[in-house]
């Protein structure tokens, strides 16, 4: 894959104290035009899938905790953000369950929709 200065990327973080973001399930940037889709795969999560950078089979996937009955507008917030232009520089939060800085501070968590509620499973690989 070739980047340009006008790539998107999303970025996805599961967990809660910044100490523990030390993996690839804990935390990853994926470009955005490597999405092949998303849905609902229960309830209240949604799954987007990526193309592998890996794996020419299996797709990589990150599942959203998403509110009940609030699934489309979750949908129509990522895709809003993945329609938008570049951003300085290029990422946009989707998910970010830390609220444990390293330093031990503490902080809300970050999603591009208030109706995401958490980052479930990264799969990545």
């Amino acid at each position: 894959m070739t980047s340009s200065k006008y790539d998107n990327y999303f970025y996805f973080r599961a967990v809660t104290d910044e100490d523990d973001d030390d993996d690839s399930a804990a935390s990853v940037m994926l470009p955005v035009n490597k999405i092949q889709g998303m849905g609902p795969t229960a309830t209240t999560t949604l799954t987007i899938y990526f193309e592998s950078e890996r794996n020419e089979v299996i797709s990589d996937t990150v599942a959203l905790t998403v509110d009940a009955g609030k699934m489309k507008k979750v949908i129509h917030s990522i895709v809003s953000a993945m329609n938008r232009g570049p951003h300085s520089d290029g990422v946009t939060v989707i998910a970010d369950d830390v609220t444990t800085d390293y330093d031990g501070t503490t902080r809300a968590a970050a999603y591009i929709d208030p109706n995401i509620t958490a980052c479930g499973a990264i799969s990545v690989g």
